[in-house]
């Protein structure tokens, strides 16, 4: 169900409350997106390997220029967060829809055509990136995943 809240943003009700929806990776979506992420923090076991990963997405159709990110395991999670960190692993560039298909929309499927047809730039140790992809999840752990992509999705203009 859409409704308009009193800023004039459009969202979303859900789990009983109404959630804004923003354009995906602007400085809003990024606090909504740790909003989730420390709701969920108890529930997510810390990966095995720790990977340091910077990402560059260029063409955000709110952003001048590139919109810098990064992902530190090693931290023990997943959530992206602005900026780039010094001595990362690997870095990535992508275009805007690519990120959003991957993190938001999971058409995973769309990891390879992209890295093959050149849309996706890695530098750094690519194995990095095969052993994120490799991530062999139980049911619930994919449950968990889901419910989280689906809170995403909702949080997303």
């Amino acid at each position: 169900m859409l409704s308009v809240p009193s800023d004039g943003r459009q969202g979303e009700t859900v789990y009983g409350e109404q959630v804004a929806a923003h354009p995906f990776l602007s400085p809003e979506w990024i606090d909504e997106a740790r909003a989730l992420h420390a709701e969920y923090i108890d529930r997510v076991e810390a990966p095995d390997e720790p990977v340091r990963l910077n990402v560059t997405v260029i063409d955000a159709p709110f952003a001048e220029g590139e919109v810098l990110g990064h992902v530190d395991t090693s931290e023990g999670s997943f959530i992206p967060e602005m900026g780039h960190i010094e001595n990362p692993d690997v870095s990535v560039r992508v275009p805007y829809e690519v990120a959003r298909q991957l993190l938001v929309d999971q058409q995973y499927e769309m990891l390879m055509i992209s890295f093959m047809s050149g849309e996706i730039e890695v530098q750094g140790d690519v194995s990095m990136i095969m052993a994120l992809q490799d991530i062999d999840p139980t049911a619930e752990q994919q449950s968990l995943a889901e419910e989280v992509a689906n809170r995403l999705r909702d949080i997303t203009a």
